[in-house]
């Protein structure tokens, strides 16, 4: 790292520049296959204190419960509309 006198005396683009140079990404890798597999493995070993079979567990139960509320919401409001048609 560069020390705070040594910022001064750079110009700010060359600083800036010099700095984030290390981190350049490549786009085109991370939309690839590979690219993407590395990027899970690594929010996974870095998410380490989570408990990954309760999580999906919890994510599966949500679900059911937002489904089962949306199905009975519209069984709930359908029949007010079918029968007026009927009639």
């Amino acid at each position: 790292m560069l020390s705070a006198r040594d910022r001064r005396d750079r110009h700010p683009e060359e600083g800036v520049v010099a700095e984030l140079q290390g981190f350049a990404v490549d786009k085109a890798f991370l939309t690839s296959h590979k690219g993407i597999l590395l990027e899970t493995e690594l929010y996974y070993q870095r998410f380490d204190r989570i408990n990954w079979p309760c999580l999906v567990f919890g994510i599966i139960l949500v679900s059911i419960f937002a489904y089962d509320a949306f199905k009975i919401y519209r069984t709930e409001m359908a029949p007010g509309a079918s029968q007026g048609d009927q009639q």
